[in-house]
């Protein structure tokens, strides 16, 4: 009589990746894009925002949601260009407001005064809060990478057990005998009895 068989030692839940999945509803998008692009979270002096029509477009729409991503990204780049670009002219920036809009429009107001030899501070805190985010962000992701990785190097670690005896109570000893003495076992497989 002969059993082989397969087991895990190790068992993880499948379930801690994240599903893709679509919004809803335009809050729960723009809760999303919230949590991703933290240069929605206005400043003091500084603010980003999207209209309703492009957030409803950006969800039916696969290319214009691309493009919306993509700009808030660079959103903090423009703030900063238009801090430089004020500076070089002897101005300060002291407000920024951006607004992407429908049919791919970006509204930007802007207030600068006379006699720029320095940066808007608060306008200099909330970018640094954005960058302080976004490398939060990409430890976060690298770290869950990570975790999907070790969890699929786990599940595949999958080993065989063949066992010889002269009777099924006698493999049954032996089957249990081999796994009490596997360490971090934590599930059966399953295995088939040939006689």
């Amino acid at each position: 009589m002969r059993i082989s068989g397969s087991y895990n030692p190790y068992t993880t839940n499948n379930n801690t990746g994240t599903a893709s999945k679509k919004p809803s509803s335009v809050r729960e998008y723009s809760n999303y894009l919230m949590g991703k692009y933290s240069c929605l979270k206005p400043g003091k002096n500084a603010a980003v925002s999207v209209t309703g029509g492009l957030l409803r477009r950006a969800m039916s729409d696969e290319k214009t949601g691309e493009w919306l991503e993509r700009e808030l990204s660079k959103a903090p780049d423009y703030v900063k260009e238009a801090q430089q670009s004020a500076q070089a002219k002897g101005w300060t920036l002291k407000s920024i407001s951006i607004e992407f809009g429908e049919e791919y429009t970006t509204m930007t107001v802007c207030t600068v005064t006379d006699g720029g030899e320095k940066t808007d501070p608060d306008i200099d805190k909330w970018l640094e809060r954005i960058k302080k985010k976004k490398e939060e962000q990409k430890e976060a992701e690298k770290k869950l990478e990570q975790k999907k990785t070790d969890e699929q190097m786990l599940n595949e670690a999958t080993n065989t057990m063949e066992l010889k005896g002269k009777d099924l109570a006698d493999l049954t000893n032996q089957f249990a005998m081999k796994l009490s003495m596997q360490a971090g076992v934590s599930a059966l497989g399953g295995f088939d009895v040939k006689a």
